[in-house]
């Protein structure tokens, strides 16, 4: 799309499809024929540029994180996960370090703070960034440390990271929490489960290891006592040398 200025006309082409336009039936009143490829034009008479965060006060930094707290969910139910966390983490810069409140202000902001982090969570969780996931889920506790969302997101995050005991930790917790649920007692075998299958493969890696260790102990013994054996049965050079006569003055005086 083109730098779009104020006051000035600009085209947007919708030309992938008719069916975006006026379809097989046209519009011919307008002198549109059926299946065309339309062309809008739309002239900017007016915008009003987003503040930054030290431009607003508390009430509108309430405000606008209502506003884009919508906007992350539709973005997170579309599958747009990435955009989501932009979304999110708005609220995160706008209202972690706001200081001075009313009573009513910090609920507000508490609330919306606990819903960004939970939400985050979910996000990276479905990016498969799970380290994130745990922090957001940190922060969240931090702010309700018996929250059954957070608790249980955490536990995810961990189960995928294989750090099993501390997932069936928070598990645990989450029943704690709420005992009807049905997800996290599921989770706790899952955890029993994959840790027991974890363990057993480190079992057969290690005693795979040490076998190959002991076999390569075996031949590197074996070798060497072969070559004691050897070097036992050789003869020494000075055995080897056969005695050369040695021919004396009345030796060479008889073949002369």
């Amino acid at each position: 799309m083109p730098l779009v200025q104020l006051g000035k006309i600009f085209p947007i082409y919708l030309v992938t499809s008719s069916k975006y336009g006026f379809g097989e039936t046209g519009k011919p009143e307008f002198g549109i024929e059926p299946n065309a490829e339309l062309v809008y034009e739309v002239i900017l008479k007016s915008f009003e540029k987003a503040k930054e965060s030290w431009e607003m006060d508390t009430k509108e930094k309430l405000e606008q994180a209502a506003i884009v707290k919508e906007k992350g969910t539709v973005y997170f139910k579309g599958g747009k996960y990435l955009q989501a966390v932009i979304q999110y983490g708005k609220i995160v810069s706008w209202l972690e370090m706001e200081y001075g409140l009313s009573e009513k202000e910090s609920k507000a902001s508490e609330s919306f703070l606990l819903a960004a982090f939970l939400n985050l969570a979910m996000c990276y969780l479905k990016l498969r960034e799970y380290t994130k996931a745990v922090e957001c889920c940190d922060k969240a506790l931090g702010l309700d440390s018996t929250n059954e969302k957070g608790l249980y997101r955490r536990g995810e995050a961990q189960l995928l990271m294989n750090e099993f005991e501390s997932a069936k930790g928070d598990f645990e917790r989450v029943l704690e929490v709420n005992p009807q649920n049905k997800a996290a007692k599921l989770q706790i075998s899952m955890c029993q489960k994959k840790a027991k299958e974890h363990n057993e493969r480190d079992r057969r890696i290690y005693a795979n290891m040490f076998e190959k260790f002991a076999e390569r102990d075996a031949k590197e013994e074996a070798g060497k006592t072969v070559g004691d054996k050897m070097s036992e049965g050789v003869p020494s050079k000075k055995m080897q040398a056969v005695e050369e006569p040695v021919m004396e003055d009345k030796d060479l005086e008889d073949h002369v």
